[in-house]
């Protein structure tokens, strides 16, 4: 099974290995865990999420309320981004139309779905969005492999059902020594 999915990832996985040793020196930092995640298991939790959508579809699609859940990292402006708090999470304010989070937000709003960015706290997020206008949740998830998988594992306890949809890349302070904004495919 790994083989396949290391050959169906191809050279996206290439540099794990590297990375992981130089963060092994990191031991002291709050994200030492993750940062030393080995490539097998990125390729595991990859594996998972394929199955998590494919298990979670047919009730995701049932749910009347949709609401994108996205990363910090995704925000073109960083810490100059001027999203706003609610009841659910930070949302953005479509500040900077170039942005990622931005069109996603906007596209969203156009199908009916809201848009929040994550919390550490993932089951208390869900209880929050569904005591407000999302009764009927189901959640949309943007991230890297790692916070993926276990977003997607904590919609599942709390019974929302969930989708998955991978950044092009990561750059976030977890998996990279100089981080830097991510991407996704908007249209996915």
């Amino acid at each position: 099974m790994l083989a396949v999915a290391g050959e169906g990832a191809g050279c996206a996985f290439a540099h794990v290995p590297a990375f992981a040793g130089r963060a092994r020196g990191g031991l002291d930092r709050w994200d030492e865990y993750y940062r030393r995640t080995t490539r097998e298991r990125y390729l595991a939790e990859l594996f998972a999420c394929v199955v998590m959508n494919r298990q979670f579809w047919p009730e995701f699609v049932a749910r009347r309320d949709t609401v994108l859940i996205l990363p910090d990292c995704l925000r073109r402006r960083g810490e100059e981004c001027e999203r706003k708090g609610s009841r659910g999470g930070p949302r953005c304010t479509a500040c900077d139309e170039t942005c990622a989070v931005g069109r996603m937000t906007v596209a969203a709003a156009k199908r009916g779905a809201g848009a929040i960015f994550s919390i550490r706290e993932h089951g208390r997020q869900f209880r929050r969005l569904q005591r407000g206008r999302f009764k009927d949740l189901s959640v949309i998830g943007v991230a890297c492999i790692w916070m993926l998988a276990s977003g997607m594992r904590e919609a599942e306890e709390a019974g929302v059902p969930s989708q998955g949809v991978l950044l092009n890349y990561c750059g976030c302070e977890h998996w990279t020594d100089k981080p830097h904004v991510t991407d996704t495919v908007v249209e996915r």
